[in-house]
């Protein structure tokens, strides 16, 4: 293999802009790897420690754009710096037609448009806080997506939010449906009367999801940020959307998902959930405190939904379920996921002690200085197709995520890899259980994704909860039920 970098010298981009610039150049014929970040600490150490950046290289500042290609000749890789040059200069052509002037700072743009009232940030972690302060100072909104926020910061900008009647949807917030209108990697929905809060992007991915499949409708879904039930916030944002959610005359129930809360944190929303005087659902992932009369406590994203459906329409429509696969061989379950939600949610239901492997390439350390995985799957393919070099693992669980921002083609992105990991088995099963999250609403189109899915013979489940179970049968050796 062969490696070809360059630095562009004061080139920032938006990071989502680099993801999708490193993804198309990474689709050319011989290109293994693309890297494209700003030359912050953090970018130029990730990819020293992924062996793309060479120890001669000179230095780069913050502002400074490095890009990295490893191909099977110089030739192909050049061709690649090319073609990532081509696609950046594009970039920047259509983003100056847009506008003759580009707003520089966050508080330049809200001056341009009075009509403005949310600003959505995605920069390098060491920028977010201060980008979400002016946000705030201009009187916006903020949804953060960007991660590397610290904890003091997090609870510093959500603190001065609520003394101004303002919410800061993150750090780490991946999804938010406001009015209809979807935020970060937000499915597309039908409205209806249920208002959903998240500490967690995939989780609310899955449950609006599942809700628009199960027949019922989306008032908003409000994201918080994966830490805002960590005992140093104490839900700040959460307990704020609980209480725009009480006074919506839209919504009629509150449903509540989060990844592992404290217990402080916990017992605080809930209360504060039933004080709405409407129907409360809670999916709060591990948590094992006493439940409040009046909520709807449930054990699975899954359970969440059809409860908060059941309650607001009564009648829910059945989720299918896969034909039950011939009994394989015993062996390990591989999950690997870009939902972190939805990985801890297998996690639990696989079980099994130490032999199961999950991995949530969405978590901080797998995204600091790179595309996250609903995006760019490159990172996750990488082990996909290190499941076909081991013997122990005999099913491999991923889930794969639709809505707007995110991978135009989820199952593409991820073909080649699942084709690898079965040439190397050699002979050996090797059992492939997915679910797509998604609506057929969606731009991606979920009936398509599932049926490309079902071509690379794949085990297609309706909900994350169903395709856990679904493998864990496969790798205990007996038939899913």
């Amino acid at each position: 293999m062969r490696l070809a970098w360059t630095v562009r010298r004061n080139s920032y981009f938006d990071s989502i802009d680099l993801m999708r610039v490193a993804e198309q150049a990474r689709q050319l014929a011989g290109v293994t790897e693309v890297a494209v970040v700003m030359g912050t600490p953090s970018g130029r150490s990730m990819l020293t420690e992924a062996g793309m950046w060479p120890a001669e290289a000179p230095e780069a500042g913050p502002s400074d754009l490095l890009i990295s290609v490893r191909a099977s000749t110089d030739t192909v890789a050049h061709r690649a710096l090319a073609c990532v040059e081509e696609l950046l200069s594009a970039a920047r052509d259509t983003e100056l037609t847009r506008a003759d002037v580009v707003p520089r700072t966050t508080a330049s743009a809200a001056r341009r448009s009075t009509s403005t009232n949310v600003a959505l940030i995605a920069v390098p972690g060491a920028y977010a806080a201060i980008d979400a302060h002016q946000a705030l100072s201009a009187g916006l909104h903020v949804f953060l997506f960007s991660d590397g926020v610290s904890i003091d910061d997090e609870v510093a900008l959500k603190r001065r939010a609520r003394a101004r009647g303002l919410l800061v949807m993150g750090p780490e917030c991946g999804t938010s449906i406001i009015n209809g209108v979807g935020l970060g990697f937000a499915n597309r929905v039908r409205r209806g009367p249920i208002g959903v809060v998240g500490a967690s992007g995939t989780g609310i991915q899955e449950v609006t999801s599942l809700i628009h499949r199960l027949g019922g409708g989306v008032s908003h879904a409000i994201g918080t940020g994966g830490r805002d039930l960590h005992a140093a916030v104490g839900g700040l944002t959460t307990l704020q959307a609980v209480a725009a959610l009480a006074a919506d005359t839209d919504t009629a129930l509150l449903l509540i998902v989060s990844k592992p809360p404290s217990a402080g944190a916990a017992d605080a929303v809930l209360r504060a959930a039933v004080e709405t005087r409407k129907p409360v659902v809670a999916c709060l992932l591990g948590h094992e405190g006493a439940t409040p009369a009046g909520v709807r406590a449930a054990a699975t994203l899954e359970e969440a939904a059809t409860a908060a459906v059941r309650l607001t329409a009564g009648a829910v429509r059945d989720l299918e379920r896969p034909r039950p696969p011939a009994a394989g061989p015993r062996g390990a379950v591989l999950g690997a996921y870009s939902g972190g939600t939805l990985c801890d949610e297998a996690r639990r239901i696989v079980g099994g002690g130490p032999s199961h492997r999950f991995v949530d390439f969405g978590a901080e350390e797998y995204t600091r200085g790179r595309p996250h995985p609903i995006i760019d799957p490159s990172q996750r393919n990488g082990a996909i197709v290190g499941a076909g070099d081991d013997p122990s693992v005999s099913v491999l669980l991923l889930d794969l995520v639709l809505g707007d921002c995110a991978h135009a083609d989820p199952v593409g992105g991820v073909r080649p890899a699942l084709a690898e990991a079965r040439a190397r088995r050699r002979g050996r099963d090797l059992a492939v259980v997915a679910h797509v999250v998604g609506t057929d609403l969606d731009p991606q189109g979920l009936e398509r994704q599932e049926e490309d899915l079902r071509k690379l013979g794949a085990i297609v489940c309706t909900s994350n909860r169903i395709a856990a179970e679904t493998a864990r049968a496969i790798a205990e050796g007996r038939d899913a039920v």
